[in-house]
Order: C-alpha cells, then sequence, then structure tokens
C-alpha cells in the first residue's frame, strides 16, 4: 500500500490518555483534597464540611460544600473539560483535571443542579477511570452544593487526619472534620510587612524563618515552593530578607500541571518578583538602618525606594594567620569602629606580609591611623570611598649589602637561609582615598622579622629572618611564627586543634630561640620546654632536683636543703 499525506492535520486528544488518566493525574491524598477544596472555593462555598465514614467494613471521605452545585455530570467528568463560567477561567485558569485528581479510586458524587432544581449523583468504580465503561446518573435527594464520597484505602489511610488539616490550613474558607472547625493560618503570619501587588499579598520577613526550599507563595491554601527574591545584609545577624506570597486575583501566576507543585516562570511570575524585591526594599526603609551593599542600596533606588547610606563602622584590622579556625574566630570577635577617627583601610595580605606589617602598626604613618579591614561591598558610599588605602605591600630584605625584594609576586633566591639580616624595609603604597585617581604616596617603614613560607607552610621549611636591632625576642617571635604558618591538619593523629596548636607553638619558640640565640640556645630551650610538660608534675612541693643527662642516659637527685 501506498500511504497519502493527508491535507490537514487536527490537534486532538486520544482515548488512550483517559485510559491512562490513573498514571497522568494520579496523586496524594493531600494533592486530591487540595484539588477538591479548590472545586469548592469556585463553586462559591462558604462552608465545607468532611466526614470520616464507615459502613460494612469500608472507609469513606465524604466531602460536602455548600457551593451552586453541578449542572452537566458530563462536564464534570470529562478530562481537560473546565464547565466554570468565563470570571473564573479568566481569575484561575482551571484545568479541568478536576476529580481526575481521584483517578483509581472509587468515589460517588451527589450534586444539586440549579438548571433541574434537583440533585443528581453517578457513582464511578476504582476500575472505570479508563473510560470504558458507560456511567449512568441518577437523580437523589440531595438539595443544595455538591458531596463527594470517596472510598479511601491503602496509603490513604495513614494519617489521613493531619492530612486534611494541613489542606484546610491556609484555605481561605472554614473546613470542619467531623464536626469540628479545623484552625487555619493566615500564609503572611509573622511578616514585618505586607504589601498588595499584581494581584497577591506580599510578606516581608526578616531572618530564617521562610524556609528557602519551602513553601512560600500560596493558591487559595495550595502552598509550594517558588524561587523568589532573598536580600541579605553584611556583617549583621539575622541578615537574610525574604518574602512569601499569598494571591488574591492574579491570572497570570499559574502552576505547571499535572502535579501542581511548581510555578510556572512567565511575565506574570517576573513582574511579581520585582514587586517582592520592592517589598523587601520598603521593609528594609522602614527600620532604623541596614548593611546593604552599596549594589544593593542602589537597586532599591531603581525600585523608587530611599534608603540612607549605611552607616559608618568597620571591623579593626587583625593580621591573617595561616589557620582557618583562627580566621573565623577572628571574624566573629572584630570590634567595629565609629566614624570620626581617622580610618585606614588595610586589603586582604596573606599572612606572613600581614604578621610583619602588624608590628608597623605604631610607626609613623601608620600611628595615626585605626586599621580597619576593606570591605568592597561598601565601595561606592562616600564615607568609605573618602578612607585612604593601603594598595600594596612589598619588602625590601638587605643582607651582605644585596637587596632582596619580597612580596606577593616575589620570592627569596633558592638557599636564602634563616637567621640575621641587615635590614628589613616594608614598602607601602597608600593612596589617600578610595577614588582612582586620588593621590598616591609610597612609605617605607622598617620592620624587626619577617617569617617567608617557601613553597609550603612546614616550619622546617620556612625562611625566617631577623634584624639585629629589631628588638624582636624569642617569645615574640615564636607567636609571629606560629601565627604566619600553623595550619591544623586532619590527619595528625586524630588531635585537637588546641593539642596541634600548642605542639606547633613549642616548636615555633625552639626554632625562634635558634635563630636569635643560636642552636645551643634553642637546644636548652627544647630540653626545658619538655621537662617542663612532662617532669615538673613529677617534683614534690617545696624540693629541688638537680638532673645529669647525656647520650648514656640520664641521672637525678635532691639538692639538699
Amino acid at each position: 500500500m501506498i500511504m497519502l499525506l493527508p491535507a490537514t492535520i487536527e490537534i486532538a486528544v486520544s482515548q488512550d490518555a483517559i485510559r491512562c488518566a490513573s498514571r497522568l493525574v494520579a496523586s496524594s491524598a493531600l494533592a486530591a483534597i487540595h484539588e477538591i477544596l479548590q472545586n469548592c472555593r469556585r463553586a462559591g462555598a462558604q462552608n465545607i464540611m468532611i466526614n470520616l465514614v464507615e459502613e460494612d467494613g469500608r472507609a469513606f471521605l465524604d466531602i460536602h460544600d455548600d457551593g451552586c452545585g453541578i449542572d452537566d455530570p458530563a462536564a464534570l467528568l470529562t478530562l481537560g473539560l473546565s464547565g466554570w463560567g468565563d470570571d473564573i477561567m479568566r481569575r484561575e485558569d482551571p484545568t479541568g483535571i478536576d476529580l481526575f485528581s481521584l483517578a483509581g479510586h472509587g468515589i460517588e458524587i451527589h450534586a444539586f443542579s440549579p438548571a433541574m432544581g434537583e440533585g443528581w449523583k453517578v457513582r464511578i468504580p476504582a476500575e472505570a477511570w479508563n473510560g470504558d465503561r458507560a456511567l449512568e446518573p441518577e437523580r437523589c435527594d440531595l438539595g443544595w452544593g455538591t458531596m463527594v464520597r470517596i472510598e479511601i484505602s491503602g496509603n490513604w489511610k495513614m494519617g489521613i487526619c493531619s492530612t486534611i488539616a494541613e489542606a484546610a490550613r491556609y484555605y481561605p474558607l472554614p473546613v470542619t472534620l467531623d464536626g469540628a472547625l479545623l484552625p487555619r493560618e493566615d500564609f503572611l503570619k509573622d511578616a514585618l510587612l505586607i504589601e498588595e501587588a499584581c494581584g497577591c499579598r506580599i510578606g516581608v520577613y526578616k531572618g530564617n524563618s521562610v524556609r528557602q526550599d519551602g513553601p512560600c507563595i500560596n493558591f487559595h491554601g495550595l502552598a509550594v515552593p517558588c524561587s523568589l527574591p532573598n536580600v541579605f545584609e553584611l556583617k549583621r545577624q539575622d541578615c537574610r530578607w525574604s518574602v512569601r506570597i499569598d494571591v488574591i486575583d492574579a491570572p497570570g501566576i499559574r502552576l505547571a500541571l499535572p502535579a501542581r507543585n511548581a510555578v510556572i516562570t512567565n511575565e506574570a511570575m517576573k513582574a511579581l518578583r520585582i514587586a517582592a524585591e520592592r517589598a523587601i526594599y520598603t521593609g528594609i526603609a522602614a527600620q532604623e538602618d541596614h548593611r546593604l551593599p552599596f549594589a544593593l542600596w542602589l537597586r532599591a533606588q531603581k525600585f523608587g525606594v530611599t534608603l540612607p547610606a549605611v552607616r559608618p563602622g568597620l571591623s579593626i584590622w587583625n593580621p591573617l594567620s595561616g589557620d582557618e579556625h583562627q580566621r573565623a574566630a577572628n571574624a566573629k570577635t572584630a570590634p567595629e569602629t565609629a566614624s570620626g577617627g581617622a580610618l585606614m583601610l588595610v586589603p586582604p595580605l596573606r599572612s606572613e606580609i600581614a604578621q610583619a606589617l602588624a608590628p608597623a602598626r605604631h610607626q609613623p604613618p601608620l600611628q595615626d591611623f585605626v586599621l580597619v579591614e576593606e570591605e568592597r561591598w561598601l565601595e561606592g558610599y562616600d564615607w568609605y570611598d573618602a578612607l585612604p588605602i593601603i594598595l600594596y605591600v612589598s619588602f625590601r630584605i638587605y643582607r651582605d649589602g644585596i637587596e632582596h625584594p619580597y612580596g606577593e609576586d616575589d620570592r627569596l633566591p633558592c638557599g636564602f637561609a634563616s637567621g640575621f639580616v641587615d635590614r628589613i624595609v616594608a614598602d607601602l603604597e597608600i593612596a589617600e582615598t578610595g577614588h582612582e585617581d586620588a593621590p598616591r604616596h609610597v612609605h617605607s617603614i622598617e620592620i624587626p622579622a619577617l617569617v617567608c613560607p617557601t613553597g609550603s607552610w612546614d616550619i622546617e621549611e620556612a625562611v625566617v629572618l631577623v634584624t639585629r636591632d629589631g628588638g624582636i625576642d624569642p617569645d615574640c617571635l615564636g607567636c609571629m611564627i606560629h601565627a604566619t604558618l600553623f595550619s591544623v591538619r586532619d590527619d595528625a593523629d586524630a588531635d585537637s586543634w588546641e593539642t596541634q596548636s600548642r605542639a606547633f607553638a613549642r616548636e615555633a619558640r625552639q626554632v625562634a630561640t635558634g635563630v636569635l640565640l643560636g642552636d645551643n640556645a634553642a637546644t636548652l630551650e627544647a630540653i626545658v620546654m619538655e621537662a617542663r610538660q612532662h617532669l615538673a608534675c613529677l617534683i614534690p612541693k617545696d624540693r629541688r632536683i638537680v638532673i645529669h643527662a647525656d647520650r648514656s642516659g640520664i641521672t637525678a637527685d635532691f639538692m639538699p636543703g
């Protein structure tokens, strides 16, 4: 046979779709109850009565509303055909799924028909949803609204009462279960601000009361997750601002079918997100102050919300250490300084550069300033841009009349040994303000010591340099080595941070003693430290001992008296 190409084709719904209805729209008890409650509301109901009934050992769920009833049984049971009027169609875009959410369950429908002036009923067995058999409506004595009886079994029996209560929680109409009124809650409960826009109520929240992955948009009782704006203030607890949306009359905001568990991204949803973000900035404007990045401050202006500038306040600069634990502790405890002082911004610096620069805070020109952490998110605020800033730090190391540069892009020559050097000079390039065209000056400051990692952060491989007349002692140099190089190791025999830190501090002190006082002093320092840790607790109170030790053995005796 030769097949001819048809002249025209039409879009149609196959009868196979009806046969697959139980798989296309089969849903949980919660989703099915939501669907029925939405129909009750659209029908103009003012009350919904739900009852759990047992007959002949079988369990049923009766859902009865006092709405307008149903005229056409066929429209109710035609997949994709909605029998709602033009107003409902415009405002809510009903899908015609309706009772097909119950596909696979045996149900019985009782409805009053205003057109006929009497009630009708029809029974749909669980196996009849594939459309293979004709159903015969009958007259009944129901004189108002609609009642749907659902035979419940299997998973639906588990927690059915709590499922009904959950469906009624944000539903706009009163629902009773076995005669008891179920509690309802405003979806925007505890909002700091509520505004209306785009046919919705927008609630603004501060903190973590709105879960980012939880339901945040409510369609007349059906609450689903949705990607909505979040705005973050920085350097402040409870810094997240978020929204929840309660839909009132928003025809353009639609749910994806058939599951109805996600919102479709379209122009109406984009406009709602803009309105939601504007509401957040309005909520922030009602607070005493804020810590918004300058970019978000400008964005609020774009939305027509005028915010004051961020109040001056910056964290006092703490030299960066090599340890993540210590960095976190510093970030939490760093104090803030108010405006009115002479502030200077310090950019993020590598730990060896920051630790070497720390002693220079007390020398000109830094002694005239309070050094504060650079916070780039504040760039654009006038008070922040007016502050002087350290742009770059580098070092010049002099040994045996030769100058060796060291900085972010420089390394020491191979074989450069720890020990004394003639001079260490820190060169600071400082801009008078944060503006690009601000005058710049280079200031040179003598510093007493510099700890240089050489490809790793191991203390054995580091180069420790000191000046002879720098006035630094083993304690200070040991602390500098520890702050520059120590970082906790996950594989260090499962020792705690405190244990590893103490061990590293002892080793750093020994290295510092060796650099400043020589190897003999370092050896004695190591012995004293070990004795202090392991032997001191063994010496009786008010007694003194003498220890004689060499490679062949160790002896100890009490001193007389």
